[in-house]
């Protein structure tokens, strides 16, 4: 599938909004309006910022979501994959690859020290995914203490 990457803006509020919608079912998250319109209002801030996937007609098939982290004792920034997520129509086609590589090729022109996201580690398509962009996890663990 050829696949074109391109910023999001305001004008693309209704087919991210769709696509979201979905994403957010297939990850058994209810998304209420309040909560799609903090993402949206987030997405327009300069640290984070989101991308779509369409495919030759122009159709979005895909979203990613990244922000901009400090790392205080490196004294750098590196960029945090939030979300990917492609149309169940479009999986296995090179969309996911396509908006990672994206998202590189800019952390590269931002002179960003990585690029890192998380995954389940039961999600074997997201793995897979994964494994053949990063090496290994660095040696890190991420540990998730719930609060309130």
């Amino acid at each position: 599938m050829t696949v074109t990457i391109k910023p999001l803006t305001e004008r693309d509020f209704f087919a991210w909004y769709e696509l979201l919608l979905e994403f957010g079912a297939d990850a058994h998250v209810e998304l209420s309006d309040e909560n799609v319109m903090r993402i949206w209002t987030r997405l327009q801030t300069d640290d984070a910022h989101g991308v779509l996937a369409t495919d030759a007609l122009g159709k979005v098939v895909g979203l990613a979501h990244f922000e901009t982290v400090t790392r205080l004792l490196q004294g750098d920034t590196a960029t945090m994959i939030e979300d990917v997520y492609v149309a169940q129509r479009s999986r296995r086609q090179g969309v996911a690859t396509a908006l990672i590589e994206h998202i590189r090729t800019r952390s590269e022109e931002e002179h960003r020290s990585s690029v890192r996201w998380l995954a389940k580690p039961e999600d074997a398509a997201a793995k897979a995914l994964f494994d053949k962009f990063a090496a290994s996890t660095g040696g890190w663990v991420l540990h998730d203490l719930p609060v309130a």
